[in-house]
């Protein structure tokens, strides 16, 4: 597989969008059953039963997204740095990211009731913003690029 750099190569690419889809649809697909959906138990209303299994393959993709951003910081950010395009909206990427890791760590592992629904909905809101992140940065990164190859 070939190196990445500032354009990656397409195993790679489809690859992360393959996990960044299967973390958000997790994500927000769990998010919608831990604040709107229950079922009827024996003792009154019940979380949904496809939370936990949801959750659990949330987790999964979270963790490849992980590999993958280790990646993308071992490789692309130190590559495009040097291009002095897109700094800002690549360190606002970065730091989303960095957010989600920190967020997850401490609802999983930290999380005090006080502020967990903070931390939860911050997770959340961060985490569906993502994507729209994400095409900003490929969109205006292939502008750029067509901008410096016709001058």
């Amino acid at each position: 597989m070939r190196k990445i750099t500032v354009i990656f190569p397409k195993l790679y690419r489809d690859g992360l969008f393959t996990v960044l889809a299967a973390s958000w649809i997790t994500g927000v697909i769990f998010f919608i059953l831990s604040r709107y959906i229950t079922v009827p138990g024996d003792f009154g209303a019940e979380k949904h039963p496809w939370q936990y299994p949801v959750l659990q393959i949330h987790g999964a993709a979270a963790f490849f997204m992980m590999m993958a951003f280790g990646s993308i910081i071992a490789t692309h950010i130190p590559m495009t740095w040097k291009l002095q395009r897109l700094r800002k909206l690549g360190l606002t990427m970065a730091a989303a990211i960095g957010l989600q890791i920190i967020s997850a760590y401490f609802l999983y592992y930290l999380a005090n009731e006080d502020w967990r629904a903070w931390v939860a909905n911050s997770h959340a809101a961060l985490g569906v913003s993502l994507p729209l992140l994400l095409a900003s940065h490929i969109v205006l990164g292939r502008r750029s690029r067509r901008t410096k190859s016709t001058k």
